[in-house]
């Protein structure tokens, strides 16, 4: 619901054919993600867009990161307070994406929608489900009783996973990293898991070919579980080295 000073939740809706994909914010080897530019009236500002964890999509060309099936992709309205309720908004984008299966088609839409400001006990529920969905989709910030470091060596980044919680079989199982930032693992490599005792397990993964300098930071997203999706930005321990390009 949009009320004058308040935020309100905006969803971008996909619905992709079977077999074929969109790409994440990072697509990983190939792709490009969703970009969109809003047309908004004076003093309505619009967040960022805020993505679901993705999925590994392996092809002949290396490992992407994006979606299949149905996701939606949030962002939050800024409304003035100044705006009455009962007039509406006109809110307008431009968007451009890319699907693919066995070849790439660039795609776009003029998105158009009113938004009325509305009194509070005013709700859509088809739209509110909708939004509370997605939303429950979106990567989290970690809980207190997960806790994350990061060791580099020469060739890999060692993403070390503890949990308070025992036994925690089904609290780490599972992991799988995504990076927020491309070039930075091998995206393709497998993410090797040694578990190091009860509480305590350890994702590999191997630095990409295409890395210059080593992070100091480990930023993107940790899926455990198959299901449960976490922020992660773990500084990044250790002798800061130079890793050559191969030519």
């Amino acid at each position: 619901m949009a009320q004058p000073g308040a935020q309100t939740r905006i969803g971008i809706q996909f619905e992709i054919d079977k077999d074929w994909h969109i790409y994440w914010k990072n697509p990983g080897d190939s792709g490009e993600s969703p970009q969109v530019h809003w047309q908004l009236p004076e003093g309505v500002t619009m967040g960022v867009l805020q993505w679901p964890a993705p999925m590994r999509l392996t092809n002949s060309a290396g490992t992407d990161y994006g979606y299949q099936g149905n996701v939606v992709l949030l962002s939050t309205l800024n409304i003035p307070a100044a705006v009455q309720p009962g007039s509406d908004l006109p809110i307008a984008g431009d968007l451009r994406w890319l699907v693919c299966h066995d070849t790439c088609i660039p795609q776009r839409a003029e998105l158009k929608a009113n938004i009325r400001i509305a009194n509070p006990t005013t709700v859509d529920p088809r739209a509110h489900a909708l939004l509370d969905a997605a939303a429950e989709r979106i990567p989290r910030p970690l809980p207190d009783g997960l806790h994350l470091t990061v060791t580099r060596t020469r060739d890999t980044l060692r993403l070390s996973i503890a949990s308070d919680t025992k036994p925690s079989s089904s609290t780490i199982a599972h992991p799988v990293f995504f990076p927020a930032e491309p070039e930075q693992i091998d995206n393709a490599a497998p993410q090797k898991l040694e578990n190091l005792g009860s509480s305590v397990a350890r994702l590999e993964l191997k630095k990409s070919d295409h890395l210059q300098h080593d992070p100091e930071h480990l930023n993107g997203v940790l899926v455990l579980n198959q299901q449960d999706s976490y922020q992660v930005d773990v500084p990044i321990r250790g002798t800061t080295a130079h890793k050559e390009r191969k030519p």
